[in-house]
C-alpha cells in the first residue's frame, strides 16, 4: 500500500520517514540499549535497513549529520540507493564552527538541513535564539531546504511567530529537554495543539516515545492530530524485529487510507 507524500520546499517526502537515532546508538532507553544499537548498526546494517525502507515505500531518512551516518549514506547511494536525506545538525559540542560544518554536510547532498532540537532549546534558554538567523541564511546559501528542531512546542510557536524564515519545523511530541526520559501524555497534547496552530510543514518526532508506545495506537494518534501537510519520523530497530520497517509502513499506510476522508488525515 503506497504512502502519501507531503512537500517541503520543492521536495516530496513520504508522511512516514525513517529516523536515524538507532543508527547513531541513541536509544533513549539505557546506556546498555544504546551500546547494543551501536554494535548492531554497522555501515552494512544501516544500508540494509535503508534498502528495506525504500522497498517498503519510504523515500526519506532523517538522521544526524555525523561522520558515521554520512559515510553510510555515501556508500548506500554509491550502491544505487536513492533515499532522500534530511540532515540534523549534531550537538553544538561536536563542531567548532557551525557554518563550516554545514559545508561538510552539504557535500553529501541532503535535501534539507535542520537545527538540532536540543541545541535550539539551549539557545532559547540562554537568550541566544537569534543566532539561528545566521544558520538559516547559511543553509539557504547552500541550496538546501532549512528547518528548526525543538523538543518544546512553545519554542516552535515562538520561532513561527517571530518569522524565522524556514521551510519546516521538527517538533517532538514529548518534551525531552524538560522531562528527559519521562514521556508524559500532557506533553503530547500540548505539542499537537501547537503543531495544529502553525501552518508550515512540521515533522513530528518521538511518536513512539522511544519504543514505549504501542505502535498502531501511537501512529493513529499522530495522524489524527498532525496536519495534512505534516509528516512523522520514526526510528526503527530491526535487530530483534527484522520486519519492523515493513510492518510500520504497512500500518501507517492502512491508517491513512482508513481516515483519508477525515478532517485531519
Amino acid at each position: 500500500m503506497k504512502l502519501p507524500t507531503v512537500s517541503i520546499a520543492s521536495h516530496n517526502i513520504t508522511r512516514l520517514i525513517i529516523g536515524g537515532n538507532p543508527y547513531s546508538g541513541i536509544s533513549h532507553q539505557s546506556p546498555a540499549a544504546s551500546k547494543t544499537m551501536e554494535d548492531y548498526y554497522t555501515t552494512r546494517q544501516i544500508m540494509d535497513d535503508l534498502a528495506q525502507a525504500e522497498q517498503s515505500g519510504i523515500n526519506t531518512v532523517l538522521a544526524r549529520a555525523d561522520r558515521h551516518i554520512m559515510r553510510a549514506l555515501n556508500e548506500y547511494w554509491n550502491e544505487g540507493g536513492t533515499i532522500q536525506w534530511i540532515a540534523q545538525t549534531p550537538k553544538q559540542t561536536e563542531y567548532s564552527e557551525l557554518n563550516k560544518y554545514l559545508k561538510i554536510i552539504a557535500r553529501y547532498n541532503p535535501i534539507a538541513i535542520y537545527h538540532h532540537g536540543g541545541t535550539t532549546d539551549e539557545l532559547y534558554a540562554e537568550g541566544k535564539l537569534n543566532s539561528l538567523i545566521d544558520f538559516v541564511s547559511g543553509v539557504r546559501d547552500l541550496g538546501c531546504a532549512v528547518g528548526i528542531g525543538t523538543h518544546d512546542p512553545q519554542i516552535l510557536k515562538y520561532c513561527y511567530t517571530e518569522g524565522y524564515n524556514v521551510d519546516f519545523f521538527v517538533c517532538a511530541l514529548y518534551n525531552h529537554t524538560r522531562h528527559r526520559e519521562l514521556y508524559l501524555p500532557d506533553d503530547r497534547d500540548t505539542a499537537v495543539s501547537v503543531i495544529q496552530a502553525v501552518p508550515l510543514p512540521i515533522i513530528a518526532i518521538k511518536v513512539l516515545a522511544a519504543g514505549r508506545n504501542e505502535p498502531t495506537a501511537a501512529f493513529q494518534f499522530a495522524l489524527d492530530n498532525i496536519k495534512p501537510v505534516d509528516a512523522m519520523a520514526v526510528g526503527m530497530y530491526t535487530q530483534f524485529h527484522p520486519d519492523q520497517i515493513r510492518q510500520n509502513t504497512t500500518t501507517v499506510a492502512k491508517l491513512i487510507r482508513k481516515c483519508e476522508y477525515g478532517a485531519n488525515c
